[in-house]
């Protein structure tokens, strides 16, 4: 919900049907009193008095109503700023529960008070959450909880997918590559940020960039996931021990000789591993290149065998 613009306003609407309330209970009140007395002493005058009673009586009415409702407003608008002050304390956001503590309005009331803001279309900045449980002051902390609600959503949206081909035989096999490959790149990604040595950072560096192509090619070419099954049921696991082995003795405050030559060989296996890896990626491009070649080929023979080369044609 969202109503923004100038407090005043907001003041000016309900002392105006405060005043116009009050002096059309005075007036029409007076009127009424006097058709009345009218009505009761001139008994032969009832058919002119008896009308100006009802028109009276339901003009004061009236006024009554609009008095009430610019009491109603005033109380609600005076709520709404209790609100708004509480909100830029508490960095312009706040749980409903905890409005309720700090002001002592009741949730409902407070809740109440925000379907009244909308349906008034009071001038104040002030949001509630879909679900009615959080309180916003400013359209930057309502577009912030849009953005998040819009990423929770779609975040559950593509659980529910991942979960839909997790049962399918079709697409289980692959929807757990997938989730395993993320989990990789992920956890070379993290090893990367704790170990300061700019060798192993390099190393790691191109393992990252090496398993993202892997898995992005198998993305677009799921036919060939079973060419990765030795990859991931084994070359993989056994880098990810390595590198996890290297942050757990990195992080040893006393390293003896026997870790620090732990370490060098864990290096030296992260660059025979990236070869590989690279050499693995180069592998999975060797059918797509090869038949690219063979169809520029046989074009290239088609145009030799029809004349179309080594001549100028006029036209």
């Amino acid at each position: 919900m969202i109503m923004g613009g100038n407090k005043n306003n907001n003041n000016n609407s309900s002392t105006q049907r405060f005043v116009l309330g009050i002096i059309g209970m005075i007036s029409f009140g007076t009127f009424l009193v006097t058709a009345l007395i009218f009505w009761l002493f001139f008994s032969a005058l009832t058919a002119v008095f008896l009308p100006l009673t009802i028109v009276f009586a339901l003009l004061f009415t009236m006024s009554g109503a609009l008095l009430n409702s610019g009491l109603r407003r005033r109380n609600v608008i005076n709520r709404l700023s209790r609100y708004m002050a509480e909100l830029s304390v508490k960095n312009d956001v706040l749980s409903i529960d905890d409005m309720t503590a700090v002001t002592g309005f009741l949730p409902v009331q407070i809740k109440k008070d925000m379907r009244q803001l909308k349906r008034w279309d009071l001038s104040f900045d002030l949001y509630t959450d879909t679900g009615e449980t959080t309180l916003m002051k400013g359209k930057g902390a309502y577009d912030q909880y849009l953005d998040t609600k819009r990423q929770r959503e779609e975040l559950a949206r593509e659980e529910a997918e991942r979960q839909r081909r997790m049962v399918n035989p079709e697409t289980a096999d692959f929807e757990t590559f997938r989730n395993e490959g993320k989990t990789a790149v992920d956890r070379i990604h993290a090893a990367n940020l704790m170990l300061p040595g700019d060798e192993i950072s390099a190393e790691l560096d191109e393992l990252e960039k090496t398993m993202k192509r892997i898995f992005a090619h198998i993305e677009n070419y799921p036919d060939k996931l079973p060419e990765t099954r030795k990859l991931m049921n084994y070359h993989l696991p056994t880098t990810m021990k390595l590198i996890e082995k290297y942050c757990q003795y990195d992080t040893m405050e006393y390293q003896p000789d026997n870790v620090t030559a732990a370490k060098a060989d864990i290096e030296k296996a992260l660059t025979a591993a990236n070869e590989a890896f690279a050499n693995f990626l180069e592998g999975l491009y060797h059918e797509d290149t090869l038949d690219v070649t063979t169809d520029a080929e046989v074009l290239k023979k088609m145009f030799e065998k029809d004349g179309l080369t080594g001549k100028k044609f006029e036209i």
